[in-house]
């Protein structure tokens, strides 16, 4: 008898069942985020925040799923604890946060975050490529939704900045460069299919349209992270055509519709920014964070501490995650985030390069990307794509023990007897 396949349930054909519908409905919850219906002129009680029927709908699609799912180990999936630790450390900063603080949604928006962790790492250990492919061809899908809609005018934010379905121009931009990085995936999993490039120059246009200077740098250290950990070698012979096509096409879309948007990008990157050293006020936030760091820095403020101290809307926040974990967290906090950034790394790198999947390369660079942009926009909600696509990059389902010569399971503690 042949033993089974590895990843192969024994007794079957096929292998074991992969997960299907409940990958869409988990990445539509979490592309969604705080959307509410307001936003479309309705107001529906409870069910007015979309994340409540959403993620209603996850964790119905995950019970339904769970007989199919079984008992699986993983590995990577250590990483999970020092990112649930996190949060919760945050939960529980709420104790200290100074009186008045409106605390209640925070604490909502992380244990949504936590919901996400657990449900990707879930997925992760069923079938982990499987689950990141769907997710990539997702984000692709989305990023042309996006475009579509706010080519069409609306949407868009003060200014003429480029947005679309209820997001704001910082959130069009993470979408759009996923659409890049998704656009690669598709070309190099497709083997070089030079179609698969076109939407390429399509969506930097939407990116650049959006105004957001975070979003292009954060793209710039996100290739730095490529070529300092990949070093690649060029092979022009190969580059030729999809760089050729790239060209061609950036030019003809700069020719068509680059005139529409081009006193936006003078005014908002040059003029703006070099010439009148406009910040939208980050380098205050920062300030003011790194004053409450220094004033408390074991343990912070407490979760939304920020908003009370600076006397603030609730609206207004820090824009950087780092900092907004040392104000709110202490140096308690940002020990909690290093170790979860650690950890990922570690288990990224523990990896063996014959087993690192074009799909785990790939929501690895999206994670570092959406991980970059939470250094100049974002809250605590916000970084949970990040923590999702990491997750993605690093967890993956163990191996099937070996079989010996008999069939049974060849544990490394057995003997075998002469």
């Amino acid at each position: 008898m042949t033993p089974p396949a590895a990843g192969q349930d024994p007794g079957s054909e096929t292998g074991p069942p992969r997960p299907g519908m409940v990958v869409v409905v988990v990445f539509i919850a979490a592309l969604a985020g705080r959307f509410t219906l307001d936003r479309v002129g309705m107001d529906v009680p409870v069910f007015n925040d979309v994340r409540v029927p959403l993620l209603l709908a996850v964790l119905m699609c995950l019970l339904l799923e769970a007989h199919r799912i079984g008992p699986r180990a993983a590995v990577g999936g250590y990483c999970v604890l020092p990112i649930i630790g996190l949060h919760g450390y945050q939960v529980l900063s709420a104790t200290w946060t100074p009186p008045g603080a409106a605390i209640a949604p925070v604490i909502g928006d992380l244990f949504a975050v936590v919901f996400f962790v657990v449900v990707y790492y879930t997925l992760a250990k069923w079938d982990r490529d499987h689950v990141t492919r769907i997710t990539l061809c997702c984000f692709h899908a989305a990023a042309w939704v996006y475009f579509l809609a706010a080519s069409t005018g609306r949407g868009h934010a003060a200014g003429g900045r480029w947005a679309a379905l209820g997001g704001g121009p910082n959130v069009f931009v993470r979408v759009m460069m996923l659409g890049v990085i998704t656009s690669i995936y598709l070309y190099v999993s497709s083997g070089g299919k030079l179609r698969c490039l076109v939407p390429i120059p399509v969506f930097m246009f939407g990116a650049i349209a959006s105004g957001s200077r975070g979003g292009m740098v954060a793209l710039g250290i996100t290739i730095f992270i490529l070529l300092a950990a990949s070093r690649p070698r060029p092979r022009w012979n190969q580059l030729a055509k999809p760089v050729g096509l790239l060209v061609v096409l950036s030019i003809m879309l700069a020719l068509t519709a680059g005139p529409t948007i081009a006193e936006f990008v003078q005014n908002r990157f040059f003029k703006a920014t070099f010439e009148e050293g406009y910040t939208s006020e980050r380098d205050v936030l920062f300030a003011y964070a790194l004053r409450l760091f220094w004033q408390r820095p074991l343990f912070g403020t407490g979760v939304n501490g920020f908003n009370a101290f600076a006397g603030i809307s609730e609206d207004l926040y820090v824009h950087n995650l780092p900092l907004s974990i040392a104000a709110e967290g202490g140096f308690t906090g940002l020990i909690l985030l290093g170790l979860a950034w650690f950890t990922l790394w570690h288990a990224y790198a523990r990896t063996p390069r014959d087993q690192r999947s074009p799909e785990a390369r790939t929501a690895a660079y999206c994670g570092i990307y959406i991980g970059a942009t939470c250094l100049f926009s974002g809250d605590y909600f916000d970084a949970r794509l990040m923590w999702a696509l990491l997750l993605l990059a690093v967890v993956r389902p163990a191996p099937p023990a070996p079989l010996s010569a008999t069939g049974s399971i060849a544990y490394p503690w057995s003997r075998t007897s002469t």
